[in-house]
């Protein structure tokens, strides 16, 4: 860049003319378009963002001397600093990514007829079909630019997957747009004093804040199914989401011959607690006790809140030992539970605690093979602990095999 730099001698009156347009018309777009963009931007955090102000960097690329082209993307990132106030150290890698692939841009446009045919030469009529393969090169120099920068940072985080380093279809499109509208930027500066660039600018400034609407439009579509599937208060599935994936363990256990424990809990006495706490602080409760089963259960367990203070959780691969180790530690945790309490009137803060839970637990393939009637086995069970006292756990007995040596295999009670 330097050597560029340094090389390439004062621009000349045309360069500037067309420096001066190109910033004017990115400086336009990006204060047309600047809640939208903040929007876009806040969706992609932690993911790749395609900044269609590309539109103008692309077209300084292919008309601009390399001077002129640094002072473009300098000018262009300064100013999205003050819009978006990324960190300093991120602001300077991405500013470094998309000088990379400017530069490389412009390169293959002045080594190649397209720098001078864009800025208004004629196309001699046999070299067509070389103008475009010569455009095509420069934007997978582009491309390749800021894929090699991003790409090497992403896998020295540790991230080497392929998607990762090339980006997403979507993605890749968004800029392969924004890369042609920056050809279009390109030409249409030169011709009728950058007029046609109106009428342009009005095209980039509604495609980005079209974007941004059906980027908008995606989300909520993808949250609607979240919480189709999720409880609102507590952020546990519902039944909608928890039977498909239930089953599919199931169906995965049996085939490979292991067990499944399908255990239903109770929070007990929630109707005092309700009445000593109100709607509010109840539902605290419950979101605390959801905290509680996600903290001691396993990360392939599923735990679904089944209804008001009624969970149910289903361990794959599990014994029934194991379970009955699991479901006591719920137990015991519920038991030590602690949840913090905000008064509306007056905002002064209490602690509850003293909350007990009831549970009972079935087996596949011992009590069945089918979810609904696990969780009658395991509902049955929990009405045992439910009328033997409460804060107890109750395991379904096993089933007597048939034939005169069938015995039933003891229940394992709480003392």
């Amino acid at each position: 860049m330097v050597l560029g730099t340094a090389t390439s001698g004062a621009p000349d009156s045309l360069s500037l003319r067309l420096f001066a347009l190109l910033t004017g018309f990115a400086i336009l777009h990006m204060e047309a378009t600047r809640p939208a963009e903040e929007r876009r931007r806040a969706a992609h955090l932690g993911g790749e963002h395609i900044d269609h102000t590309g539109v103008w960097t692309c077209a300084g690329a292919f008309v601009l001397p390399v001077p002129l082209v640094v002072a473009l993307v300098l000018i262009i990132r300064l100013r999205r600093y003050f819009i978006a106030r990324k960190p300093p150290g991120r602001y300077l890698f991405t500013t470094s990514a998309i000088t990379s692939s400017a530069l490389a841009a412009q390169a293959i446009a002045a080594a190649t007829p397209v720098h001078a045919w864009i800025r208004g030469a004629p196309v001699p009529p046999d070299q067509v079909i070389s103008a475009g393969l010569a455009v095509l090169a420069a934007f997978a120099a582009y491309y390749a630019a800021q894929t090699v920068v991003i790409g090497l940072a992403r896998g020295l985080r540790g991230d080497w997957q392929w998607i990762s380093i090339l980006g997403e279809r979507k993605e890749n499109a968004d800029l392969l747009i924004t890369l042609c509208l920056g050809l279009i930027a390109a030409w249409a500066a030169g011709v009728a004093y950058g007029l046609l660039l109106f009428a342009l600018a009005g095209v980039v400034i509604g495609y980005t804040r079209h974007t941004q609407r059906i980027e908008q439009l995606e989300q909520e579509r993808d949250r609607l199914e979240v919480d189709a599937l999720h409880d609102p208060l507590t952020g546990l599935a519902n039944q909608r989401g928890f039977n498909p994936a239930a089953m599919l363990a199931l169906v995965a256990d049996q085939a490979r011959r292991r067990p499944t424990a399908v255990m239903m809990f109770d929070l007990d006495r929630f109707k005092q607690v309700n009445s000593r706490l109100g709607h509010l602080g109840a539902n605290e409760v419950l979101k605390a006790l959801a905290v509680v089963l996600r903290a001691s259960v396993r990360r392939d367990d599923l735990v679904c809140r089944w209804g008001g203070e009624e969970f149910t959780v289903l361990l794959p691969s599990t014994s029934r030992v194991d379970a009955w180790a699991i479901a006591e530690r719920i137990r015991d945790a519920v038991e030590n539970m602690t949840v913090e309490l905000t008064r509306a009137a007056g905002g002064r803060t209490e602690v509850e605690a003293g909350f007990t839970i009831s549970g009972g637990i079935a087996l596949s393939p011992e009590h069945g093979t089918d979810l609904a009637a696990l969780q009658e086995h395991a509902d049955q069970a929990l009405s045992e602990a439910k009328n033997g006292g409460r804060n107890q756990i109750r395991i379904t007995p096993s089933m007597p095999l048939p034939g005169p040596r069938a015995a039933r295999e003891p229940t394992f009670d709480r003392p």
